[in-house]
């Protein structure tokens, strides 16, 4: 008895020796942390403060979404690039902008959505910052900087290695706080003592005749309309039916589907519903890749012929088969989605068809 006893007593060591040294490892790699930073601050209105949105402990490090929530009562986004439409906030850098497929601030609703990967360049790991954003002071009171789940990223933040394949990690909200401007009371002044006396108070006299300017008048004047800028507008709008695509419509009116799906707010994953009424921009889509094109509903753009034949650079061309998808058909040819995707102008990766001829880089 007191054999089996202690024989059983050595294998539960054992074991408990085993997860824990497990349990060590693990908890020493951890997780990849994305945090605002500062993670408290405090301005006054109208002041701006620059948070930067950052990551600590990552590897392998390709491309991130992130979504944030702000409150537009209390802070507003200072566009980072004057000469795109929109608010934008600016790259931080740890990733090169080699594809942007979301940067947009929503200074009505508090939102912003930003998305950056980067292609043909090695992975990232460490610590870095991702985005830098621009506040400034609006009014008086508390403005939480909080993640923001989506349908496509419910913690707000997606991390993803070189082959899409999604990192673990962790987020940290901030805080960012408007004071009340302090009205400083002004000093009163202490009378002086006037001396007792007659006082006289020289006066200047003009020598010479007085000129008095006469009024230029005044009248309408012509003040040139600026003109609309090439590509802005509006053409109309599209009532989804069913089946149809971001893609489908973009072919019908020659227009970028990114272009629409922003001007709609539609996010990853790009879901249409029948009867969802679509606003479309005068966003030309050039270089349009052979798909189904929907009917128009509306007179636009002409959906242009078929592209030719794919260029030399293409090292092969691939059929997309049923039930295919970027992430598989990349590790077919030992590259990733996002190059294959930038080859063929494919802007929602998860947007391929069976069918679709398809350029290999």
């Amino acid at each position: 008895m007191r054999s089996n006893r202690g024989w059983k007593l050595t294998v539960i060591t054992a074991g408990l020796v085993v997860t824990l040294a497990l349990f060590g490892a693990a908890f020493a790699q951890g997780e990849a942390v994305v945090r605002v930073d500062p993670a408290a601050a405090t301005i006054a209105p109208g002041q701006i403060v620059s948070i930067s949105i950052k990551v600590d402990n990552v590897s392998n490090l390709a491309g991130a979404e992130i979504h944030l929530a702000f409150n537009p009562n209390v802070l507003e986004v200072i566009d980072a690039d004057a000469g795109q439409a929109g608010v934008q906030i600016t790259n931080g850098g740890m990733l090169a902008a080699d594809f942007v497929a979301q940067n947009q601030a929503d200074n009505v609703v508090g939102t912003i959505d930003f998305a950056v990967v980067q292609i043909n360049r090695p992975a990232v790991s460490g610590s870095g910052t991702l985005a830098i954003i621009s506040f400034r002071g609006k009014a008086a009171g508390p403005s939480p900087i909080t993640f923001r789940g989506t349908p496509a990223a419910p913690a707000g933040v997606i991390l993803s290695d070189a082959s899409g394949t999604q990192i673990p990690s962790t987020t940290q909200n901030g805080l960012v706080t408007v004071a009340a401007a302090v009205v400083t009371p002004s000093s009163t002044p202490t009378p002086t003592n006037t001396p007792v006396g007659p006082t006289f108070t020289p006066t200047n006299t003009p020598i010479g005749p007085t000129f008095t300017p006469t009024p230029t008048p005044t009248g309408p004047t012509n003040t040139p309309t600026p003109s609309a800028t090439p590509g802005s507008g509006t053409p109309g709008r599209h009532v989804v039916r069913a089946g149809e695509t971001l893609f489908c419509i973009g072919r019908a009116y020659g227009v970028l589907p990114w272009a629409i799906a922003a001007t709609n707010r539609i996010f990853a994953p790009y879901r249409l519903f029948p009867g969802q009424v679509l606003t479309i921009p005068n966003v030309p889509w050039s270089n349009i890749p052979a798909g189904p094109t929907c009917a128009r509903q509306f007179p636009g753009t002409p959906p242009p012929p078929p592209p030719p034949p794919p260029p030399p650079t293409c090292r092969a061309i691939h059929i997309v088969r049923p039930g295919e998808t970027l992430w598989r058909i990349s590790r077919i040819y030992g590259t990733n989605p996002w190059v294959i995707g930038a080859a063929n102008n494919i802007y929602n990766l998860n947007l391929i068809y069976p069918g679709q001829r398809l350029c290999i880089p």
